[in-house]
């Protein structure tokens, strides 16, 4: 299969940031009487960071804070994260700009905000992009097909002509609920986690393999 599109997850699959995001977490959650570990976020990374604040509540049987609380959470959480400098993987880089040669579309779909898309992804990167589609872009975030649909929309393919490119169980989720074809990385969390997805990958290096020998 030689997809039309080829849209990419951020955290994890663009940008080396899950570590950070897991720290930054961790800290503020803390501060509720949350004690957890990184593979608490790892398995929500995809989902809106409200959407992930809430079901972790819920997990451990506390109330939600509340909206006023979640929103000062939430700005103290950026915060932190700001305060680093996030890697790009570099063979993501160069899957891009090798779709961009093979005139395959592409689009970033992140449950991260604008804010943080801008923070970690620099401009010259970004404009590669044909489509990006952020939390604030959309009403319901991974694992609804929303994010993803949304992409296609905006690109003008179909979910049959389309690969996505994950590194989580709530983005494969999603993918799949919209249609399209997804691989995965190990990024963050090993294949056993990934098991929803088409095919999985030990890392970029192995994907980018692929698919210039079997889509080229």
């Amino acid at each position: 299969m030689r997809p039309r599109a080829l849209l990419f997850d951020m955290d994890g699959v663009v940008v080396d940031s899950m570590a950070l995001h897991a720290e930054a977490w961790k800290q503020v959650l803390g501060d509720h009487g949350l004690i957890l570990d990184d593979i608490d976020i790892f398995r929500r990374e995809g989902m809106s960071g409200r959407q992930s604040v809430e079901d972790i509540f819920s997990e451990y049987g506390m109330p939600f804070p509340g909206n006023d609380a979640y929103l000062q959470l939430e700005e103290k959480k950026h915060s932190l994260f700001e305060r680093n400098h996030v890697n790009l993987y570099p063979l993501a880089t160069d899957l891009i700009a090798w779709a961009k040669q093979e005139r395959i579309l592409t689009a970033l779909v992140t449950g991260s905000p604008r804010r943080s898309v801008e923070h970690v992804v620099p401009a010259e990167v970004l404009s590669l992009f044909d489509a990006v589609i952020t939390a604030g872009d959309v009403s319901k975030g991974k694992p609804d097909p929303e994010p993803y649909l949304k992409a296609m929309s905006a690109l003008g393919v179909d979910a049959g002509e389309t690969l996505v490119v994950e590194n989580s169980p709530m983005g494969i989720l999603s993918a799949k609920s919209a249609g399209a074809i997804c691989f995965a990385l190990e990024t963050t969390l090993p294949a056993r986690f990934l098991a929803g997805a088409d095919r999985v990958f030990g890392d970029h290096a192995a994907l980018f393999g692929y698919m210039k020998s079997g889509m080229a």
